[in-house]
């Protein structure tokens, strides 16, 4: 494949801008005030992915995408995130069994699991569990050429190690172990 007219293709600038776009409207979406404004911009953020998935032929991402646009309504309209994720993990495997088109497509079935269980959970637990979502996404990305997914998922991935480390008192352990040296 010759990257350097994959990248000047317009069509494929057009669907890595629709990427970015979604990207966009899910950063926005956790900055909304409303919980409906949140769910419409999470709605708009996943059909925007649906399209980006779509044009790259990522039917597996597509699929989780929109399986996440009815968990997302399902997750405001109720309190109990685990009965939902114990709901979700069968609808997510059927997506995964029904657009199986490889190996690669294992890990956005694998990642959208353990982001539902990492939404179970609060704070530290809930950052190491999208570390490794969005490791998988990444390598998911990279895989179907969503390359503004993949900068996007090395952006949440480096941003939660920081939190993690700024956060949770990582140096203060380490200036323990200086002090006791």
């Amino acid at each position: 494949m010759d990257w350097k007219i994959l990248f000047t293709d317009i069509n494929f600038i057009i669907i890595q801008i629709v990427g970015a776009l979604a990207w966009l409207f899910l950063y926005l979406s956790y900055h909304r005030k409303t919980t409906n404004k949140i769910l419409i911009f999470q709605i708009i953020a996943n059909i925007l992915f649906i399209i980006h998935y779509f044009c790259l032929g990522a039917y597996t991402g597509l699929a989780i995408c929109f399986v996440e646009i009815i968990f997302d309504y399902l997750y405001y309209k109720t309190n109990d995130d685990k009965l939902l994720f114990k709901v979700s993990v069968p609808l997510r495997i059927l997506c995964g069994v029904l657009t199986y088109g490889g190996p690669i497509d294992i890990l956005p079935i694998v990642a959208s699991i353990n982001d539902g269980y990492a939404l179970t959970f609060r704070k530290k637990k809930l950052v190491r569990g999208a570390i490794i979502t969005y490791v998988l996404w990444f390598i998911y990305d990279l895989s179907t050429l969503s390359i503004s997914g993949a900068i996007t998922d090395a952006i949440i991935v480096i941003t939660n190690v920081c939190i993690l480390l700024f956060n949770f008192n990582i140096f203060k352990m380490f200036k323990n172990i200086k002090k006791k040296l």
